[in-house]
C-alpha cells in the first residue's frame, strides 16, 4: 500500500535519503523484548532518525534495536519511535529517532544523489 507522505509535517533537522534498505531489528517495551527479530525496510533515513515500514504493530515510545543494510556495509543503531501509523493490511510506518546522531549514516548520506535537505 502507498504511504501518503504529504500526512506528516517535516520534522528533520538532518538530510535524508529516500531509498529502500533492510532492517533487522528488536523491539522492546520498558527494556523488554516483545517479539523475536523481525525485518522491515526503511522508506528513508537520516543520520538522526529513520521512517521504517515493518509488518508488526509497534507502539510510540518503544524501541527499537535495529541493524540497517546498507549497500557496501551495517550500521547499528538504537532508537525511540515516535510515530506509528497503520497504513492498511497490517503494514505501519514508523518514524524512529536515534539515540544518537550516527556519524557512518551522515557519511554514507554525503555520497548518495538525491539527497533531501
Amino acid at each position: 500500500m502507498e504511504y501518503e507522505e504529504d500526512t506528516i509535517e517535516e520534522k528533520r533537522g538532518y538530510p535524508r535519503v529516500k531509498n529502500l534498505y533492510l532492517v533487522s531489528y528488536i523491539h522492546k517495551e520498558a527494556g523488554r523484548q516483545i517479539a523475536p527479530v523481525s525485518m522491515g525496510r526503511t522508506l528513508d533515513i537520516s543520520p538522526s532518525g529513520v521512517r521504517l515500514e515493518v509488518f508488526q504493530q509497534i507502539k510510540a515510545e518503544s524501541e527499537m534495536e535495529m541493524e540497517i543494510a546498507l549497500e557496501d556495509s551495517q550500521v547499528s543503531v538504537r532508537g525511540m519511535v515516535l510515530r506509528a501509523l497503520e497504513t492498511g493490511d497490517d503494514v505501519y510506518v514508523l518514524g524512529i529517532r536515534f539515540n544518537e546522531v550516527c556519524a557512518e549514516l551522515n557519511n554514507f548520506i554525503r555520497t548518495k544523489k538525491g539527497v533531501i535537505l
